[in-house]
């Protein structure tokens, strides 16, 4: 797999309780089970006279440096606000994709132990990559259930496989099934902001949509309802809130007045921008005064080797990305400002951080759409610029290039799905006004998302409902003792066959290139206690030391079912999508079904058959599946049938019925025919009679859409703009049958 496709693929995405331990040095030996003695600082619980509410925020593929608290120029005022007056971690880390990290989260134990090594969608049968939470594991709503806690999840859940996200379930691994006792979000790893595939609880919803629609303001408003309703059933019950934005993922999606406010911001380029990040994430404290830059990684252009135009588009992507993250900010303050007017606020532990370092990218310009260049073919040039304008709206798709998570990472190395600084070091921010927190402090403590769970639980006075095997230790001391020494000894990491492990001060790190031996791969070693960024690789001098981390990343491995390891990302989609059927059967005003549950027309034969019942002036969508980036979509409009197969935006198939249906009952079927690799001959057949035909000389896999099917109404994203809105079907159908040939 090349660096770029790599990078886009993971895009399109301990020890326990172990206590103070002697610094690891080249001469020490280190112990596997790295016992140490039995005393640590013990943060001391305040006085309060009912539990604290408890609030996650998680952003989503936003860097180290991307928030204004720590460096960015990109407008995070209240976030900033937030840090201020609570406590900002500069040495907290996740994994380095989204969903392990949640996993993490929510369990404190290791994502592999507990089945999400990587994400849902590349889920495949080994106890550590299922892509969904052991049955057996229980999460942190379960455990604030039994301490009296209610529990509410808002948006990007992750946490289940792609065969359970439809209708019929089951339920088990969705959050209502995992202690959470209501949610509103949505399951994959991406999602359209505009026209989001969304469920309450069991069911799928349609959100009322305007003009001015946003995923963002949508979830914070279900937050705030969710809040109201708490108080007004049960006052004197702490709550927890779950917020998991869909901002900064791909497609990178804001208003425009939010992107336009950068104008300008960023036409220097990333190269030059990350020298004054870093000046300033020194003097706000979150970068120690010798600190340097990394260099460039090796698969990330010069910005000055740009073309002009491609670097008008890059910078367009950047401003997406920068409003939809200062757009996310203003929506978690509407929800700040709600606990404050409310008077939960104060007794509010509310904790900001992001799933992992700045996303891969696209390795030159960015793209307009991201998941065509990942799974179609490239983009070009002029259909960029042609796009430029659309970027960020609902007639996108895009994603910025490696360079601006290089930027997005300042100071750090590599970026998201690596095992590097870059892909998993995060901003971590604390801030609880009844804790009597230090304000404004940024505490440099080496901690792992995994210990998130303890440090809740301790904080709350809530330990007693916490399992014994959990991995993570809890990081309260920090709050009394800022400059204390860790209590944290060791954590390891993999991603995709990168690994990683930290212990006491010492990392060993390794990328691992796709089709190459896991033994050939070669490790680097950094003092990280005295070398921020990982800049000084000391694997040379002091090659012993490296050994034993390699040795116990092993150790940690088979103990922590990281094990077997697979690089075959191209491949995990066929493990894990649903069987293929060979009849589907959808109804009018049904369920849309996700993307990979789908009929796959690609390199099928296949025939789809409707009976409508026209009457006068009947019109609208039959069938719709995929989005404005790739899709196709059957309707009736102006008394014609319209067949419309969007290959690209720039590439359009259409037919349409040479007369228009009488009123009556009317037979139309579309049958396919494969005409060779990613192609097919589909006939439009009125009645029994072919009446046009239609050459799909380019075709895309199921993995290729964005969204899924919809019948009879198109509630999800437009797919050619050819018709207005969702556009119902005003006559009758009884249903959309599907015949494949497997």
């Amino acid at each position: 797999m090349s660096i770029t496709r790599r990078n886009l693929m993971r895009s399109v995405a301990g020890a326990a309780f172990i206590t103070q331990a002697p610094h690891i040095g080249a001469s020490d030996n280190i112990n596997s089970n790295f016992k140490g003695d039995a005393s640590r600082p013990k943060w001391l619980p305040r006085k309060f006279s009912k539990k604290p509410n408890i609030v996650i925020a998680i952003l989503d593929d936003v860097g180290f440096g991307d928030l204004g608290c720590f460096g960015s120029e990109i407008d995070t005022s209240n976030i900033d606000k937030l840090s201020k007056a609570g406590v900002r971690y500069n040495n907290f880390h996740v994994t380095a994709l989204c969903a392990p990290t949640r996993a993490s989260l929510l369990t404190g134990k290791n994502a592999h132990k507990v089945g999400v090594g990587n994400i849902a969608e590349w889920g495949r049968p080994l106890p550590g990559y299922r892509g969904y939470l052991q049955e057996n594991v229980k999460l942190l709503p379960q455990m604030l259930k039994e301490a009296g806690y209610n529990t509410f999840a808002v948006g990007k859940w992750h946490l289940s496989m792609v065969n359970d996200q439809d209708a019929m379930g089951p339920f088990n691994h969705w959050p209502i099934g995992r202690g959470f006792d209501h949610w509103y979000g949505f399951h994959g790893s991406a999602v359209d902001h505009y026209h989001p595939e969304l469920f309450r609880n069991q069911s799928q919803v349609y959100p009322e949509k305007n003009h001015g629609y946003h995923l963002s303001e949508d979830l914070v408003d279900q937050s705030i309802g969710y809040v109201r309703d708490h108080i007004t059933a049960t006052p004197d019950k702490p709550f927890f809130l779950y917020l998991g934005f869909g901002a900064c993922h791909f497609p990178f999606h804001a208003p425009k007045n939010y992107i336009d406010k950068y104008d300008g911001v960023f036409d220097s380029g990333y190269d030059e921008l990350r020298a004054p990040r870093l000046a300033r994430q020194k003097e706000l404290g979150v970068c120690p005064e010798d600190t340097k830059l990394t260099p460039r990684d090796e698969d990330t252009p010069a910005w000055d080797d740009l073309p002009k135009n491609e670097k008008s588009f890059s910078v367009k992507t950047q401003q997406a990305f920068a409003g939809m993250l200062d757009h996310a900010d203003k929506q978690l303050g509407r929800l700040v400002n709600e606990l404050e007017s409310l008077g939960e606020l104060d007794d509010t532990i509310l904790i900001i951080m992001s799933d992992n370092g700045a996303g891969g990218g696209y390795h030159r310009a960015g793209a307009l759409d991201v998941r065509r260049i990942a799974y179609i073919e490239p983009e070009s040039v002029h259909e960029k610029i042609n796009g430029l304008d659309d970027v960020g709206t609902e007639r996108s798709s895009p994603l910025y290039s490696t360079g601006w998570s290089f930027l997005g990472n300042t100071p750090l190395k590599r970026r998201k799905g690596d095992t590097y600084e870059g892909g998993t070091r995060s901003p971590f921010i604390v801030h609880w006004p009844n804790g009597k927190l230090l304000e404004g402090t940024v505490c440099n403590q080496y901690h792992h998302v995994v210990d998130v769970v303890p440090f809740l639980l301790e904080l709350s006075n809530s330990s007693e409902v916490m399992p014994n095997d959990v991995d993570g230790m809890s990081l309260a001391y920090t709050l009394d003792n800022p400059t204390s020494k860790t209590t944290k000894i060791l954590q390891h990491y993999e991603t995709a066959g990168d690994r990683a492990i930290w212990a006491n001060g010492w990392k060993a790190v390794t990328m691992h290139q796709k089709g190459t031996y896991f033994k050939d791969d070669i490790w680097a070693l950094y003092n990280s206690d005295n070398d921020f960024s990982e800049l000084i690789d000391l694997s040379k001098k002091e090659p012993e030391l490296l050994k034993k981390l390699i040795n116990l990343w092993e150790k940690e491995a088979k103990e922590n079912n990281v094990l077997p390891l697979d690089d075959d990302l191209d491949g995990l989609y066929a493990k894990v999508a649903p069987n293929p059927r060979d009849f589907y059967k959808f109804f009018p005003n049904a369920t849309r079904y996700n993307r990979l549950s789908a009929p796959d027309i690609y390199n099928h034969d296949f025939d789809i058959k409707v009976d409508i019942i026209v009457e006068h002036n009947s019109e609208g969508c039959i069938i719709a599946s995929g989005d404005s980036a790739a899709g196709y979509e059957i309707f009736l409009k102006d008394g014609y049938i319209n067949f419309v197969y969007v290959y690209t935006r720039e590439k359009i198939f259409r037919m349409k019925s040479n007369q228009k249906l009488t009123h009556g009952n009317h037979k139309i079927h579309f049958i396919g025919k494969v005409s060779g690799q990613g192609s097919a001959k589909v006939s439009m057949m009125v009645n029994g009679e072919i009446i046009t035909s239609l050459n799909l000389t380019k075709m895309w896999k199921v993995e290729a859409l964005n969204a899924g099917i919809r019948c009879a109404e198109n509630m999800g994203a437009p797919i050619s703009f050819d018709y207005i809105g969702s556009f119902p079907f005003t006559g009758f159908m009884k249903s959309v049958d599907f015949h494949l040939s497997l």
